[in-house]
C-alpha cells in the first residue's frame, strides 16, 4: 500500500472548508471574510488556494466557484456512477414542456412570459409557476415597456444542478430574440427550442424530463 501523503491545511483554509461543509450550500466571499476576519481580497486568495487543493487531490468532492461565492460539489465525472443512488429532486422528471420553458429562459434571460410563449407557441403560465416553485427560475425585475411585464431568469440552483458556475458556460446555440421574433446578433439565443432543450439536457447530470411522455405538464 502506498503511504498516504498528509496535506497540511492552513487554519484559514480549514475554516473555509468547515463553513462549506457545515452549510451544505454556497458561502459568499463576504461571509467567509467575517469568519476569517480578513479583507475580501485576502479571503478570495485563501479560497482559491483551497479550491486548487481540492482539484489536485483528485477526490470525489471538489470546491467550485458559484457567482460570488463557493460551494462543495461532487466531481462531475462521477455523476453517472452515483446517479442510481442519488437523484436531483429539484430537476428530476421535468416534463418536456418544463424543459422547453426552462431552456428558453436559460438562453434568453431576462425574458418575459410573452417572450417565452412566443417561442413555445402555447400558454406557459402553469409550467412557469412550477419552475418558480422549484427554485429553478426567479423574477428578475420588470421590463421597461408598456405594462412593465415581469422578467424571468434562472437561479443559482439551476447553475448548481448543471454543474456550472455561470450561465455563460452553457453550450452555444443559434441566436434569436424571442421578444422581437427576429434574428439577433447578440449572445442571446434562440427559438430553436429542440436544440436548446437538448443542450440543457445533455449538460445536466441527471435526466431532466420524463421521456416516456413528453407532453405531460409538470
Amino acid at each position: 500500500m502506498e503511504p498516504v501523503t498528509e496535506v497540511k491545511y492552513s487554519k484559514n483554509e480549514a475554516i473555509i472548508e468547515a463553513l462549506l461543509f457545515a452549510t451544505g450550500e454556497k458561502v459568499t466571499i463576504d461571509e467567509m471574510s467575517v469568519a476569517l476576519k480578513l479583507t475580501r481580497k485576502e479571503t478570495e486568495a485563501v479560497a482559491q488556494r483551497l479550491m486548487s487543493r481540492y482539484e489536485n487531490r483528485g477526490g470525489g468532492v471538489i470546491m467550485r466557484k458559484l457567482t460570488d461565492g463557493y460551494i462543495l460539489s461532487t466531481r462531475p465525472e462521477l455523476h453517472e456512477d452515483i446517479r442510481d443512488y442519488f437523484e436531483l429532486a429539484s430537476m428530476s422528471a421535468l416534463s418536456r414542456a418544463a424543459m422547453e420553458t426552462l431552456s428558453i429562459i436559460a438562453y434568453n434571460q431576462p425574458v418575459t412570459r410573452a417572450g417565452i410563449e412566443m417561442v413555445r407557441g402555447v400558454n406557459s403560465d402553469g409550467v412557469l409557476a412550477k419552475l418558480l416553485e422549484r427554485g429553478l427560475v426567479c423574477e428578475k425585475g420588470r421590463k421597461d415597456t408598456p405594462g412593465r411585464p415581469m422578467l424571468y431568469g434562472t437561479t443559482e440552483l439551476f447553475l448548481k444542478s448543471l454543474g456550472i458556475s455561470d450561465i455563460s458556460e452553457l453550450p452555444p446555440v443559434e441566436v434569436m430574440d424571442p421578444e422581437k421574433n427576429e434574428p439577433d446578433t447578440t449572445d442571446k439565443p434562440t427559438d430553436t427550442t429542440n436544440e436548446a432543450v437538448d443542450t440543457v439536457s445533455s449538460a445536466a447530470p441527471v435526466d431532466l424530463f420524463d421521456s416516456a411522455d413528453d407532453t405531460l405538464p409538470l
